[in-house]
């Protein structure tokens, strides 16, 4: 890096307090320089952000920061506060996938801010070698979205999302890094700062300095455009070239046979220029990104019946048998991995079910005709839907993490669910050393613990959300009004009894109505 471009820059060997300069991390922007720096007492790198905005700052001598002119000095301090508030807010946050502030201090007539250094490489290095497939896609994203959920809850927002922002670990465990508050809140009084916005990332909200229509939805169109240059190979055009007529391609059709449709949806929902039309939480945009489309069937023309206002008996009873096969279908994808068990009885009943249709479709053939003949192609069809799911069933058994991700990838929506659902605590050992399944805060074995649900326990309840974390599941149980948080679902079963009571109890309440 030559001396003119960093000429504002503390020189290496720079004893900074207790920290020694080391190098410059990145390439300086135009609100601040992020320095490599050894810690001398802990004899650990760290790396240290220095608050110096080029447009009305700058260093004179070997360390101190000057303000250019006197009506710069307004600014100056505003950001600087700004600079601090971010920093004690950022102190606050205690997520993996967070950048960790472990000080902040002020010197040289400016302000650092002291962060754990990350081993790795940043994402827009990865994208230079190409596209990157779904599953390695969603192990970056999904925590970032965890985390993005935390900042959010607090009412603070990252505002500078994009590939440079966010680091991989040397372990592929992704971090949020340099948020972008300050710089805008500098914006907002002063024009003169250089890259208020990153174009591509910002949305269009985001090039107003005196809108006030920030909020969650700013975050995810970013997000979104950096999923976007992953699936596409390049970034969105700037926001405010997609106003008049919008170049950009749909992700729909860019990445159309190569990931999930719900996924690219989720994309080109992130995407709109309207906050308005965007998802208004994290939580709305995740359960979009990992939801397949509900499935539909299309009535053949031949098969549609004019002025008949009240299906026959033979069409309720296929109507009611598919409408069983639906909630069964729902249910197993919703537990997304869970372990079933006394399925073989499960399958009789639809057995006999499929059995019943078929013989009242032969006792009424001769009144139906054609239409019964084709009624009998559409219950073989279903009668295959069913052996294919027992062989799902049948692998399930065994918890195989590859059929685990199969099923994941072909669940329906979960919201068409109202029943609560229960699970059983299984597999723990006698001589495990918690004597129980340990619940955590955050999906992942190294996060906090929250309690231990005993082994063997029996109709703990289960929220239906969980994620994908460490090349396992997680599941998110409610055992009582002190232990609720996430837990491996490979020790997890759904309570089939106690359930089928509750599926059958609400059918019944379905057809008084």
């Amino acid at each position: 890096m030559d001396d003119l471009e960093h000429r504002n820059s503390l020189p290496k060997g720079f004893q900074l307090n207790e920290y020694r300069i080391e190098s410059i991390l990145g390439k300086p922007g135009g609100f601040g320089i992020t320095y490599l720096a050894t810690d001398t007492n802990l004899d650990q790198y760290v790396a240290i952000k220095e608050y110096l905005p080029s447009d009305f700052a700058i260093r004179e001598g070997v360390s101190t920061v000057y303000v250019k002119s006197s009506s710069d000095a307004e600014s100056f301090h505003w950001g600087l506060k700004c600079f601090t508030d971010e920093a004690r807010v950022l102190a606050r946050f205690s997520h993996p996938n967070i950048v960790s502030v472990l000080r902040f201090f002020q010197e040289n007539n400016t302000a650092y801010m002291v962060m754990e250094y990350q081993e790795g490489e940043c994402l827009t290095e990865r994208l230079k070698r190409g596209i990157i497939p779904e599953e390695e896609l969603l192990s970056i994203v999904l925590p970032l979205l965890d985390g993005l959920e935390q900042i959010h809850a607090a009412g603070f927002l990252h505002r500078d999302i994009k590939p440079n922002n966010i680091y991989i670990r040397e372990d592929n465990t992704p971090v949020l890094l340099d948020f972008g508050s300050a710089r805008y809140a500098i914006g907002q009084i002063s024009r003169s700062v250089t890259s208020i916005v990153s174009p591509g990332y910002a949305p269009l909200e985001q090039y107003d300095n005196e809108a006030e229509e920030q909020g969650p939805w700013t975050d995810i169109y970013a997000l979104g455009a950096v999923m976007y240059f992953a699936v596409s190979g390049e970034a969105p055009p700037p926001a405010t070239r997609r106003v008049m007529k919008d170049p950009m391609q749909p992700a729909a059709s860019i990445g159309k046979g190569r990931y999930r449709r719900s996924l690219l949806s989720a994309i080109d929902w992130a995407l709109e220029l309207n906050e308005d039309r965007r998802p208004r939480t994290v939580e709305q945009w995740r359960d979009r990104l990992m939801a397949e489309p509900p499935l539909s069937v299309e009535v053949p023309e031949h098969l549609k019946v004019v002025g008949i206002t009240r299906p026959s008996l033979w069409a309720r009873s296929l109507c009611s048998f598919a409408a069983v096969g639906s909630l069964i279908l729902l249910l197993l994808l919703a537990g997304l991995g869970i372990a079933f068990v006394n399925q073989n009885q499960e399958m009789q009943k639809h057995e006999q079910a499929l059995k019943a249709a078929q013989q009242q479709l032969v006792e009424e053939q001769h009144t139906y005709g054609q239409y019964a003949i084709n009624l009998e192609e559409a219950l073989a069809k279903e009668e295959k839907r069913l052996k294919d799911m027992q062989k799902l069933i049948d692998k399930l058994k065994h918890f195989e993490p590859e059929v685990v991700k199969e099923l994941t990838k072909n669940h329906t929506i979960r919201e068409n669910i109202s029943l609560p659902l229960y699970v059983d605590i299984i597999n723990i050992r006698d001589d495990d050393k918690d004597g129980g399944l340990v619940v955590r805060e955050f999906p992942g074995s190294t996060n906090k613990r929250l309690g231990v649900i005993p082994k063997d326990t029996h109709c703990v309840k289960y929220t239906r959300k969980s994620r994908l974390q460490d090349n396992s599941w997680w599941s998110y149980l409610e055992y009582n009004d002190t232990i609720k948080g996430w837990v491996n679902s490979g020790y997890i079963r759904l309570d089939v009894d106690n359930l089928c009571e509750k599926v059958t109890a609400h059918r019944t309440q379905e057809t008084e109505q």
